[in-house]
């Protein structure tokens, strides 16, 4: 009788597995330090404590060009993702409903980059200059930094930039390159080329480049979901910050053909991004989005404005004021 209780007893207290949500979450470029704190939440567990069985998929080019997060995320393909403010309203216009739920970098790194010879220091010094420019979203910052500057666009025009290398810029084909401070400033201070560097961002021009993103109808259906995701995420970019070393092991688990001290550099630049002074991890500010419309509209890339509450929400955000 006693072993018949205590096996009773055992029955009752063994707890019964929570199963695993399998998410999917689409990088926004291929395995590098730019997404170090989606590795440390797998590595670290804490996708796991939140239950959840997360698929990294790696971005950059595939086949059919650049792989878009917010395409991926739209047609199901993804769950989650991460793209700019601006592609995320370009997206809403043309009918897909991509919404905002966190950033990873509070300023953008978007800057302009020139070799010292040029002399290129305010914006005004990009007259009569050869600037190279990607299409898309750093074209529409590029040119509403000349505008805010009362510079005409015949003045200083963009030349479209087709790859992500720094050659042209080296052999001095160009005199200035709209890139990332935060990659290719680095990478011509490692060729031994180390740049002037004119941050957007200090000149009043800052949009979100880097957003968390999911559908509307993850937000509407599984909200508890959205959240859980979110807060291991966020768990994995405080790692980042507290120890980028560590994270490198992790970017290098991913991508081993990395070189580890490039790779760091670029993260140290990347964590001063994250969590400037007096901001929280993640936090989204209704001016930033208002701003990156109205640029938006006056390029014409928009032909009306949108509903901003639907393009992004702080409601997963404001559960997890820890951060």
């Amino acid at each position: 009788m006693m072993l018949m209780l205590l096996a009773a007893c055992t029955t009752q207290t063994t707890p019964t597995p929570v199963p695993m949500d399998a998410v999917t979450l689409q990088l926004n470029w291929v395995n590098d330090f730019s997404s170090a704190g989606f590795f440390a939440a797998e590595k670290n567990g804490h996708f796991a404590d939140q239950h959840m069985q997360v698929t990294l998929r790696e971005g950059g080019f595939d086949d059919n060009g650049y792989i878009d997060g917010t395409e991926q995320v739209s047609s199901g393909a993804a769950d989650f993702g991460v793209a700019s403010a601006d592609s995320i309203l370009h997206a809403r216009a043309q009918g897909k409903p991509i919404v905002g739920i966190a950033v990873l970098t509070q300023n953008s790194p978007l800057a302009i980059l020139s070799l010292p010879a040029t002399n290129i220091r305010t914006p005004q010094d990009l007259i009569g200059k050869k600037v190279l420019v990607s299409e898309g979203g750093a074209t529409q910052l590029y040119t509403t930094l000349l505008a805010s500057q009362a510079i005409a666009i015949n003045q200083a025009p963009p030349l479209p930039r087709t790859d992500s290398g720094i050659d042209r810029l080296v052999r001095g084909e160009i005199d200035a390159l709209v890139a990332w401070n935060i990659n290719e400033a680095i990478a011509l201070a490692e060729l031994g080329y180390p740049p002037s560097i004119m941050l957007l961002s200090d000149y009043g021009i800052n949009s979100y480049e880097l957003v968390l993103i999911t559908t509307e109808r993850l937000v509407t259906e599984n909200p508890d979901l959205v959240t859980r995701f979110l807060k291991a995420s966020l768990q994995g970019w405080n790692d980042v910050i507290l120890s980028p070393a560590q994270a490198i092991g992790y970017v290098k688990d991913y991508a081993p053909g990395v070189d580890r001290d490039g790779q760091l550099q670029r993260l140290s630049v990347f964590v001063e991004l994250l969590k400037p002074a007096q901001t929280k991890l993640g936090a989204m500010l209704p001016e930033r989005w208002a701003f990156t419309q109205r640029m938006l509209q006056t390029q014409g890339v928009l032909t009306q404005p949108l509903d901003l509450s639907r393009a992004y929400t702080t409601r997963f955000l404001d559960q997890l004021p820890d951060r």
